[in-house]
């Protein structure tokens, strides 16, 4: 299963040590305005090495758009775009080729196919989601044609202990990435960098979770029964390999749900912009939650690791989310021109 998506599709290949990296992006109407440059500014959002809290590694991450665009706008035809590796340390992996990390995908891989590349976690690497935001700006792109109401902005919303203050409605982009941590919260996001470099001193890692708030959304979207917004969701927000869990509602909601059936009902947030699976006009609010990175101790003082996988996850989250959205917004039209 390397496809996401029915009538929005996209594929991704490639290994963290391979040649390149790659997405094919099917489904994407003609005519809509896209640009290389609209693809590498999203990369530049994830590419390593943008921090000292990040992986040291140093790849630029450019974009080479091999089909499916011409003259600034897509054709309708699978549009494929690679990003070449030219900085790996295949080396510093060599122990873990009979070594397994706790909490990854090693030794499951292992025992499944027999036979794996273990340089930088091979497919099962985080760098495998590049290849999803580059499938993300090209939803971008479309919804930006055909919804441009719809925006969808993520932060981190806790590292280890430390949780940051909720936002208020509105923040951008910019905002978020006006700090290292992308964390909107100007008080908790200082000590967090430093959590966050302790760990990556001591060869430790830590977890927290992301919040993501998309505003916009057209009232019903989404696909009753197993197409649901939020199981759509959670499916793409889950195949992400550090993502644990997935909230729907406040940020509090988990605190919230032994209230009664007459106090929590009378709360319309509580619903997260969700419900019986359909948009309901209101922001979509969503907490993912992300287990520490598993390269540990050694491993991770000999490699080049990120402490804390947060920060450089926001535009992946973002992208997944805006795949669902542009997938389900075809469906949606797709059946308005048949019924």
């Amino acid at each position: 299963m390397n496809t996401l998506g029915i009538l929005f599709r996209l594929t991704t290949f490639g290994e963290s040590h391979g040649v390149a990296l790659g997405s094919i992006i099917d489904g994407c109407p003609a005519g809509v305005p896209l640009t290389r440059d609209q693809i590498q500014a999203a990369l530049d959002r994830r590419r390593p090495g943008q921090s000292s809290i990040t992986t040291a590694r140093a790849e630029p991450d450019q974009v080479e758009i091999l089909s499916g665009v011409f003259e600034d706008k897509t054709l309708g035809t699978p549009i494929a775009a690679i990003v070449r590796n030219t900085n790996q340390r295949s080396g510093d992996y060599d122990k873990l080729k009979t070594v397994d990390r706790p909490g990854h995908a090693d030794a499951v891989w292992r025992e499944r196919y027999k036979h794996r590349d273990h340089r930088g976690g091979g497919r099962t690497s985080g760098r495998e989601t590049l290849c999803r935001v580059i499938g993300g700006a090209v939803a971008e792109a479309f919804l930006a044609r055909d919804l441009p109401r719809v925006s969808t902005v993520a932060w981190v919303s806790q590292v280890g202990d430390l949780v940051a203050a909720v936002p208020e409605p509105g923040i951008t982009r910019a905002q978020v990435d006006a700090h290292a941590t992308r964390c909107a919260d100007p008080v908790v996001r200082e000590e967090m960098s430093k959590r966050i470099l302790a760990a990556k001193e001591a060869g430790d890692s830590l977890g927290g979770s992301i919040d993501i708030r998309v505003e916009g959304l057209p009232v019903g979207l989404g696909e009753p029964i197993f197409g649901k917004l939020k199981a759509l969701i959670a499916q793409a927000l889950g195949s992400v390999g550090a993502v644990t869990g997935v909230v729907w509602g406040p940020p509090d909601l988990l605190a919230r749900i032994e209230q009664p059936g007459s106090v929590f009902h009378s709360q319309k947030e509580m619903y997260g912009g969700i419900q019986g699976g359909l948009a309901n006009g209101e922001p979509m609010q969503l907490r993912a939650f992300f287990k520490p990175p598993a390269t540990l101790a050694e491993h991770a003082k000999g490699g080049r690791h990120d402490p804390c996988i947060m920060p450089r996850a926001v535009p992946v989250l973002e992208a997944m989310v805006s795949m669902v959205i542009a997938d389900l917004v075809l469906q949606m039209n797709a059946f308005h021109h048949t019924a």
